[in-house]
Parts: C-alpha cells; structure tokens; sequence
C-alpha cells in the first residue's frame, strides 16, 4: 500500500495546540510544520521489545527498524486513537492496554514531528501487511543498541523510555 499523498495531518505549534491541517505531502516536505505522531512499544513477557522491519515501499525510512507501530495522526483522530488503529493496520494486533509515557517534538531529515509515546505489553500472534512491514524481530535492552538503521524518532523513543 503506497502512502496517501493527500492524506490530511494534524498541524501544531509547539504547545501542541492544534492551528490547522496540511497534507502528508506538504508535512513531509516542510520542517517548519510540525505535524502529531505516535510511536507504539510492545513488550513481551521477557521483556524484548517488539521491532518493526519497515517496507521498502515506505515513502521515509524504508528498510529500517521502528518500535513495534508508529504513524501520523489523522484529521479527527486523537493520540489514543492513532496508536490503536496503527497497532490493528500494521500489526494485527486489537485491544491493548496502552501507556501514554511522554510526548516530544523531534526533527528528522524531511520533517517535524510531536510524538506520543505508547507503552504496553503483548503476547500474542503479529498478523502485518508486509506492503507496511517486511519483518517483526524482538530485542533485549543489551540487543536493540546493536540494531541498525533505526528511524530517527524511534531512536528518540527509546531513550526516552530508557531503551537506549
């Protein structure tokens, strides 16, 4: 699935006061807008993080590691919402409890993001579209400092959950 162009993101100050809305397309080629995200962390019960193999079809970062699920808030959407629908679209994965840990702006080669990070633990199956995701692999907090290219705001995710 390619990424929609014309998809319309949430645009905010640095507040994270919402002041408009602005195409992928125009979020992704202006810095000077920062648009909201979400990054979703998933554990298992030994404690690995679940990472995400990004498509190669991906319109940034193809072929690198995120945490387990992330995107852009959508027109209408809320953090909490985002984070769910991420977690269903490129995992398969329904009905868990999230943890809101810390919300970021972070600044990345093509864009400016605000980011809330999401934290929860799962055990069950990964069913991911592999046009979203190649491969999902799991990691230890000694492991995932070994793991290379992760995306930019992912590498800010988990420092600040200690991760890195």
């Amino acid at each position: 699935m390619k990424d929609i162009q014309d998809e319309q993101f949430i645009v905010v100050n640095e507040k994270d006061e919402v002041i408009g809305y602005k195409s992928r397309y125009e979020c992704h080629h202006d810095k000077s807008l920062i648009h909201r995200a979400v990054d979703v962390i998933l554990l298992n019960k030994e404690g690995k993080i679940a990472m995400q193999k990004r498509s190669i079809q991906k319109d940034l970062y193809p072929g690198y590691y995120c945490v387990t699920a992330s995107g852009h808030v959508s027109k209408g959407e809320s953090y909490e919402d985002t984070a769910d629908r991420e977690l269903k679209e490129e995992m398969g994965v329904e009905e868990v409890r999230l943890e809101r840990k810390d919300t970021f702006i972070t600044h990345a080669e093509k864009e400016t993001e605000m980011i809330a990070i999401f934290v929860g633990s799962y055990e069950g199956a990964y069913d991911f579209p592999v046009d979203e995701v190649e491969s999902i692999h799991f990691f230890s907090k000694e492991e995932i400092k070994k793991v290379s290219p992760i995306t930019p705001s992912s590498i800010e995710s988990l420092k600040r959950i200690k991760w890195l």
